[in-house]
């Protein structure tokens, strides 16, 4: 009983550290941003394995103040990203190639196009109203921006108030945020 009651409490609190107060994980914050950089902590299911993002520290890249994120994966890999946001439009920055990208600028409308660091991918804003199933919610009013790679394309989903909340190939759900 003791050890139901400890992996209640624990469950509890990771579902509120992932989120902001009054938020239900599934609705979002209707008067919240798409790509909030204020979620510090967060479980990702990605295909048949997960990660957690956690906010690190704030640092400073050529005199702009980026957030930085740690991936942790399942099997111990990491990966560190970097953000920053001005008037509304997020920003990306890869220190391996000193290079800055738009993530996210609410002034795109459905059909604008732009690319990744290297060039090799293709975002499409697909609009701002889209739906996506996933095993713990289904999620309507979503943002929805294509990912077309050379040898794969995505399409990924964001809430308004939590971000990113899953993905799919091929129509088929890939990629979840998760409660726990």
């Amino acid at each position: 009983m003791k050890g139901f009651i400890l992996t209640l409490t624990i469950l509890c609190f990771g579902i509120t550290y992932a989120q902001k107060e009054g938020q239900d994980f599934c609705k979002g914050l209707s008067n919240g941003a798409y790509f909030p950089l204020d979620i510090k902590n967060k479980k990702l299911l990605w295909s048949d394995t997960f990660y957690f993002e956690t906010f690190e520290k704030d640092t400073v890249i050529g005199g702009n103040k980026y957030l930085k994120f740690k991936q942790v994966w399942e099997k111990g890999n990491n990966d560190v990203l970097f953000f920053r946001e001005k008037t509304g439009v997020v920003f990306q920055y890869f220190p391996e190639n000193n290079k800055e990208i738009v993530r996210i600028d609410p002034s795109f409308k459905p059909g604008d196009t732009w690319k990744n660091e290297l060039q090799d991918c293709v975002f499409t804003l697909i609009g701002y109203d889209e739906k996506l199933e996933t095993p713990y919610c289904q999620y309507n009013g979503l943002l929805a921006i294509k990912a077309v790679y050379p040898k794969v394309t995505y399409v990924f989903y964001y809430q308004k108030g939590y971000g990113y909340v899953g993905a799919t190939k091929n129509g088929k759900t890939l990629s979840a945020a998760s409660p726990e």
